[in-house]
């Protein structure tokens, strides 16, 4: 087959999760997949174990940051993570992510659970060769690794991503890691059984979730595997990309058209756009615990997925135009009527005049457009009540002479607030528009 979702998901509407072990192996592994599915419109996360923090250095201006190099800073490889966690910002720009994050970070996070070795994440494991010529953890591995942690705490962490990303499919290695790394093999053991815990449990935040297929990385096609297989053909330009910005693992020729690269070791390799993955997990239902709730970025009917149901489906999420425009002239009378009456608040000290009252009625305003236009998810929505309040101010201060309400002068104090009222309305109806479109974008991005 050729593709990685049920058949009954759309998926311009689909959500795919990607757990890997350290930044770069999303791309090296799956960036033809993940960004496959992200030019489709599908929501891609990607959830990393650890942060790399152990990884071989190629450049030499940066081979400081590898642990026992001279000029390391530290031990366990805290410099490197962090200079790695830029690459892979850069390399999920490149893929079209729509949200990553590492394993303690929510929400792949159990506050309940929380971390026995104190560090709040996982840390690379390393690599070495065992006496049987085997992959094992680096000799002086870090007790806070991936490795040294208990199974069932770090599935829980994963569950807890799960269950609140909703994915119609998980991705991570199958039982062998790819070619052996510990961290490889404890993800794929870790994100199986978290797999199966987030089917059966729920937690205080999300409802449980079991996943429709969770797939295994297919590192070397074995014809003789009887499991599903699935074989996603994904854009040369945007896994090279992906890779290329993990510049301190992988060397890349300048010809975007080479399909060879390099990693520490030196030995040529060649990228593929063509990715294999086998079937280990098929779920049961799509919900396992009743009606599901709403993902953070399940804003829109384009993020609706087939299949799901969700109580009053995208427009609870977003009114509609009518009863948007009900709630904001609704919300712009009150809020334009009572700043307006409390405006002209003025203290009077010493020959100095300050005027609370305008600030405030600002304030109110500001908020009171703000709320609508983010209530109702539009951002035209946001300058009705500055308008209400406008016509409100302009009626009080004209329809009839001799206003005590609004003054408009520049004699008196009181009249200067007045006239300064009519700009501080504008200036709020500017405000909230640009609050609310700024939020919106990134609402949608997410």
């Amino acid at each position: 087959m050729e593709t990685l979702l049920p058949g009954d998901v759309d998926p311009a509407r689909a959500r795919v999760l990607w757990v890997h072990a350290h930044p770069d192996d999303e791309a090296i592994v799956t960036g033809a997949s993940i960004g496959y599915y992200g030019a489709l419109g599908a929501t891609t996360v990607l959830l990393t174990m650890t942060r790399g923090e152990r990884g071989e250095v190629i450049p030499p201006a940066l081979r400081h940051l590898e642990v026992g190099r001279p000029g390391c800073p530290d031990t366990d490889g805290t410099a490197l993570g962090l200079y790695r966690v830029g690459e892979l910002d850069a390399a999920a720009a490149a893929m079209g992510l729509a949200d990553r994050f590492f394993a303690g970070e929510p929400p792949a996070h159990d506050p309940a659970v929380g971390f026995a070795n104190g560090a709040d994440k996982y840390l690379d494991s390393g690599m070495s060769w065992g006496p049987d010529g085997r992959p094992q953890p680096a000799e002086d591995v870090s007790p806070a690794a991936l490795t040294a942690a208990d199974p069932q705490e770090a599935a829980a962490h994963v569950a807890a991503a799960i269950r609140a990303v909703r994915p119609h499919a998980v991705i991570t290695y199958d039982d062998d890691g790819g070619y052996g790394h510990p961290d490889h093999v404890a993800t794929h053991r870790v994100a199986l059984r978290a797999v199966d815990l987030a089917a059966t449990a729920a937690d205080t935040v999300n409802d449980a979730w079991d996943v429709p297929l969770t797939w295994g990385i297919e590192s070397d096609v074995n014809p003789s595997d009887e499991r599903p297989q699935a074989a996603i053909h994904g854009d040369l330009a945007v896994k090279r990309a992906a890779m290329a910005a993990h510049a301190t693992q992988i060397t890349l020729p300048e010809d975007p058209r080479d399909t060879t690269y390099e990693l520490s070791n030196g030995v040529p390799q060649t990228l593929s756009t063509t990715e294999t993955f086998r079937l280990l997990r098929r779920g049961g239902t799509m919900n396992a615990s009743g009606p599901r709730r709403t993902a953070p970025w399940e804003s829109t009917p384009a993020a609706q997925t087939a299949g799901d149901h969700v109580p009053g489906g995208a427009e609870k999420q977003r009114p509609g135009a009518a009863s948007s425009l009900v709630t904001a002239l609704l919300t712009g009378l009150v809020a334009g009527a009572v700043a307006t009456a409390m405006h002209a608040n003025i203290w009077y000290l010493d020959g100095w005049w300050l005027p609370w009252g305008l600030v405030f009625s600002g304030a109110l305003l500001l908020c009171a457009s703000v709320w609508c236009g983010t209530a109702t998810r539009r951002v035209w929505a946001a300058a009705v009540p500055g308008l209400v309040t406008y016509v409100i101010a302009w009626a009080t201060a004209y329809l009839r002479e001799g206003s005590a309400l609004v003054v408009t002068t520049w004699a008196e104090p009181v009249g200067i607030v007045g006239l300064l009222w009519f700009a501080v309305i504008f200036v709020a109806v500017m405000a909230s528009v640009i609050v609310t479109g700024r939020w919106l974008v990134r609402s949608r991005a997410r």
